[in-house]
């Protein structure tokens, strides 16, 4: 038996737990939008928004056609035809080829992604941290590694709820554009911007 006293040891290792905190959300720079972008897609998928026009009377919000433009991208080639909220291009077929719909208002259901991520499995990550626990009473992990066990455990809850919800459904333009009703996921980009840090307080 031995006679090292390792309490000490194991104390110092208790208060340290006190030292980090971890973050976890939308931290990665993907895609060419920049981060300050994603985080505000985030930000309005997770509480809901209600958006009308600053400059202007209308929103435009893009079909297939206008898709990944603006409205000024096609400078005087749009037009709004009588008694239509479209903005229009002659198709040289004798007809038009709509490129936005004109709204005054936009509703963004909520879609909390981050914190149902959360809270949906805190019972997990609380098991998980009273297992790191015991595993640094026995001098087994560190404190720090404690919460990056949490940080890769938020990560991967918040990704799959991102997979995985679906309501509110997209407004039925978006599905037109998108090709499929899949709210929180487009291009993935969101997706992979999911990360965690651990931060020394």
């Amino acid at each position: 038996m031995s006679d090292e006293n390792h309490i000490p040891e194991i104390m110092a290792s208790l208060r340290e737990l006190n030292h980090y905190l971890v973050e976890a959300g939308v931290l990665l720079d993907v895609g060419n939008k920049g981060l300050e972008f994603l985080q505000m897609i985030a930000t309005v998928n997770e509480f809901g928004a209600d958006i009308t026009p600053i400059h202007g009377a209308w929103l435009t919000i893009p079909t297939k056609l206008g898709l990944h433009h603006k409205a000024s991208d096609f400078g005087n080639k749009l037009f709004k035809p009588k008694g239509k909220n479209v903005l229009a291009m002659d198709n040289n077929n004798g007809g038009l080829d709509i490129y936005f719909i004109l709204v005054k208002h936009v509703h963004i259901p909520e879609r909390s992604f981050l914190r149902d991520g959360v809270d949906d499995h805190m019972w997990s990550i609380f098991d998980s941290v009273e297992d790191d626990l015991n595993r640094i009473m026995n001098r087994e992990l560190t404190p720090r590694e404690l919460y990056e066990h949490i940080g890769l455990k938020l990560k991967g809850y918040i990704k799959d709820n991102i997979v995985l919800k679906v309501n509110p459904s997209n407004a039925p333009l978006t599905i037109a554009n998108k090709g499929k009703d899949d709210p929180l996921v487009d291009t993935g980009t969101m997706l992979r911007s999911i990360s965690y840090r651990v931060i020394d307080t």
